[in-house]
């Protein structure tokens, strides 16, 4: 688990959610990443400005070394492609994931929903303490 998931002094974020996360994206199968890049492209071309005002949000609730550090290691562990929608859609839900409890719910799901076609309980997790 990478440490840049939790808050230091935080036993709540023990690793359950982030272990599962990783799990789940190093799971994910050929099929599962073509969908989860298509519904990454559609939330852009559909909602472009809010996905950048989403991500920005998580940038200052983590601070901007966090945020590099826990996007960088998402799509480092992914093994897509640089700059792929799938990609995008890792480091994104990487980010609403570790800033969940100061993410507006709606920015969060803005975040996480292309990769929840894949890993649906990320919807729910932005409501877990």
């Amino acid at each position: 688990m990478s440490r840049a998931f939790t808050k230091e002094n935080d036993d709540r974020a023990s690793g359950s959610v982030v272990d599962r996360f990783y799990q789940g994206v190093l799971g994910l199968s050929d099929r599962a990443r073509e969908l989860v890049g298509r519904r990454q492209q559609q939330a852009w071309t559909e909602r472009r400005s809010e996905i950048e005002d989403a991500r920005e949000a998580a940038q200052r609730a983590l601070g901007e070394g966090s945020y590099r550090e826990i996007f960088d290691s998402a799509v480092q562990r992914s093994g897509d492609a640089v700059n792929s929608p799938t990609w995008w859609a890792i480091g994104d839900a990487a980010v609403g994931l570790a800033s969940r409890r100061r993410l507006e719910p709606g920015r969060y799901t803005l975040l996480v929903m292309p990769l929840s076609v894949a890993l649906p309980w990320l919807k729910d997790a932005g409501n877990q303490t």
